[in-house]
């Protein structure tokens, strides 16, 4: 391929037996041993037997009938080594020895710690490809995904193409084992834990659908909606203009009708319920979602991975200045009781220091920007109450809403991919010694940060907005002692605080979707 005054070379890695034998042993990598021979039963099948169980799923529409995945058996697995060869399954096989998995990990595993300079930085293909000397790395698809029609299925990539990666089997069980055979552990966990998220939503989705149709039903019924939107009311009631000067007072009735409908729809007397049950819900879906981790864990013997089988990060290894200095500085690991290369625990809580004043300086940053959308609340709102038009001003609180949200979603996008550099740069420069300390790390300082950055804006129309940061009539708080806050609307801060999320949270799907595809 050329680009414009440069050119693009491909470089196909491979790894002959030799090497993935003895890199295999290196890494403690686990091959199947001994195919299982216990036999497990679920609380269902002890309750009414295996044969009906088979009969129940041989009938389930969740269940893929005519799946072109064929079963693999279970194994008993251990720790790969050379010189046992012979008790290993399938060891007079060396080309389909190890799974195309297992040998795309042998080799990752080789390139990140492949030294090309001295020194610390002169280790790793991550380190290549910060530098921009490879433009990417990855592995190769097993084959094509698409087949013409009538031709057989050639690889497993199309067979996970037939069985789950199309409309048709989007209701269906994944295929796990197959997905983590073909994309690794990491993956198959993760589509493990979208299908599971996605299957313990559907019970609250329903008690919320049904508590939003009891709103739309008992809306008419309800006192303040009937008192609002009864046109013998009109006149009756009269409110303070919304602006200090060129505003005149307005009627209640019936300019706040829709807003009274509107707003019974989503809070009424169910959403106590709702609330009531959506913190059960939580407390069930961690711990149960704690037993199929547990449970996938086991069935794929990576219960003690981090343990026994995880190895140190090779900027880790390389970063102390010298030889002399690293054998120096080896001590025994009191949890593992391997022997290991450590940094003084000064570097290290500087850099602990160093890290979490950085995080807490980009949390500061966020809520600054979100007192200046608080800000351009106030004055938004200020110019579109003095309108001279009727409806401009009828409005002001919905659009002003509306715009804040909209900068507020720019504002949370901004910000969270400057974040995602400096959290990058920030867990490199920490330098965690395995990369599940290296993914920890990374996780709590996105975690935290994305929590203010996406929340900060509804915990203010939710908790602060009302009379403790807007005021009341003749008390009301201003911004430069000149705009006054926008307050909530007649019925309260909800409706609006609903708007704040469908907007961040649909604007975010949408933006992330139309990125993805667009540069994928």
């Amino acid at each position: 391929m050329q680009d414009p005054g440069r050119e693009r070379h491909f470089v196909l890695i491979h790894a002959p037996w030799s090497v993935l034998a003895e890199n295999a042993e290196r890494i403690k990598l686990k091959v199947p041993l001994q195919e299982n021979d216990v036999i497990f039963s679920n609380w269902l099948e002890d309750i009414i037997g295996t044969s009906r169980v088979e009969k129940l799923n041989s009938k389930n529409p969740l269940v893929v009938h005519d799946s072109t995945l064929e079963e693999k058996p279970n194994f008993f697995m251990a720790p790969f080594i050379q010189d046992r060869l012979n008790e290993y399954v399938n060891h007079d096989e060396k080309e389909g020895f190890f799974s195309v998995t297992d040998r795309n990990y042998i080799v990752q595993n080789l390139l990140q710690n492949a030294r090309f300079a001295r020194g610390p930085n002169g280790v790793g293909l991550k380190k290549l490809l910060l530098d921009q000397v490879y433009i990417a790395g990855y592995p190769l698809h097993d084959g094509p995904d698409s087949r013409d029609e009538g031709e057989a299925l050639k690889n497993s990539r199309q067979k996970l193409r037939e069985d789950w990666a199309r409309f048709g089997r989007s209701l269906k069980y994944q295929p796990y084992d197959a997905i983590k055979d073909y994309f690794g552990h990491e993956i198959g966990l993760y589509f493990a834990w979208l299908g599971f998220y996605t299957a313990m939503l559907v019970p609250l989705a329903l008690v919320g659908l049904l508590v939003f149709i009891y709103g739309m039903a008992s809306a008419g019924s309800h006192i303040p909606v009937r008192d609002l939107c009864k046109e013998e009311n009109r006149g009756r009631w009269y409110m303070c203009p919304l602006c200090d000067k060129q505003c005149s007072y307005w009627n209640l009735v019936p300019d706040t009708c829709m807003y009274a409908y509107i707003t019974h729809f989503f809070d009424n007397d169910g959403t106590v319920l709702l609330a009531f049950l959506a913190s059960i819900w939580a407390t069930l879906f961690l711990e149960f979602w704690k037993r199929r981790q547990a449970t996938l864990a086991q069935e794929w013997h990576t219960t003690d991975f981090e343990e026994d089988e995880e190895q140190l990060r090779p900027e880790y290894k390389t970063s102390l200045p010298d030889e002399q200095l690293q054998l120096l500085m080896f001590k025994r690991n009191p949890e593992t009781g391997k022997i290991e290369p450590a940094v003084s625990k000064f570097k290290t809580y500087r850099r602990y220091g160093t890290v979490i004043g950085v995080v807490l300086f980009m949390i500061l940053l966020v809520l600054a920007a979100a007192i200046g959308v608080v800000v351009y609340r106030a004055a938004v709102f200020a110019v579109l109450s003095s309108d001279d038009d009727n409806k401009v001003q009828k409005r002001a609180r919905i659009i002003t809403t509306a715009t804040a949200a909209f900068l507020n979603l720019i504002v949370i996008m901004l910000l969270t991919k400057v974040y995602i550099k400096l959290a990058i740069f920030l867990t490199d420069w920490e330098n965690p010694p395995t990369e599940s300390a290296y993914r920890d790390s990374f996780t709590w300082k996105m975690s935290s940060f994305q929590f203010v950055n996406n929340y900060s804006a509804i915990f203010y129309i939710a908790f602060f907005k009302s009379d403790l940061i807007v005021g009341s009539p003749g008390k009301y708080r201003r911004v430069l002692g000149k705009y006054r806050l926008d307050g909530c609307s007649e019925q309260g801060c909800f409706l609006e605080l609903a708007v704040q999320l469908l907007i961040i949270m649909v604007g975010k799907q949408i933006f992330f979707n139309i990125f993805e595809m667009a540069m994928p």
